[in-house]
């Protein structure tokens, strides 16, 4: 009788664990991304640009919906040389948008853009990995923001140290 348990009991884990990748939302759906994401260098933002994006409306689009960004992680790497932001789009799953990252430190902003896709119930941007050349050293500040063909949202300031 304990020979039957051990072996119903083996066969059972076996077959729940091999079950779990049929539960997992994206395996093996999505590859890393393959293109490199660019950064640019631009002027410091004058007073009538603001940092959140804009819907241009005309008469035959739909307003966009607007959603909430969270950063979930943010760093400065110097022995690597790059700062690492990850964010994700909360409460909307959908695929084809783009998450911006816009840093500003001293007289210098960089912007990196980089793709977004679905994740169950929220979408997740790649991870930024903006390389810290030419960023000046001190206090920077940084926002993130997405835009679909259905949605567009963005991140109130966040801040880094630049050593």
């Amino acid at each position: 009788m304990k020979k039957f348990l051990i072996t119903t009991a083996v066969v059972l884990s076996t077959l729940t664990l091999s079950g779990c990748q049929y539960f997992y939302p994206n395996w093996g759906a999505t590859s890393a991304p393959t293109d490199e994401p660019s950064a640019s260098s631009t002027p410091e933002p004058s007073a009538s640009e603001t940092s959140e994006p804009t819907p241009s409306a005309s008469a035959t689009e739909q307003p966009k919906g607007q959603v909430g960004l969270r950063v979930l992680s943010s760093s400065v790497d110097s022995g690597a040389g790059q700062i690492t932001v990850i964010a994700e789009v909360a409460d909307v799953s959908e695929d084809g948008g783009n998450c911006t990252l816009k840093l500003t430190s001293g007289s210098v902003t960089k912007t990196l853009t980089v793709k977004a896709e679905s994740n169950v119930t929220d979408t997740q941007c790649y991870p930024f990995n903006l390389p810290l050349t030419g960023i000046p050293s001190g206090n920077a500040s940084f926002t993130v923001s997405y835009e679909s063909a259905d949605s567009i949202g963005a991140t109130s300031a966040n801040s880094l140290v630049i050593p």
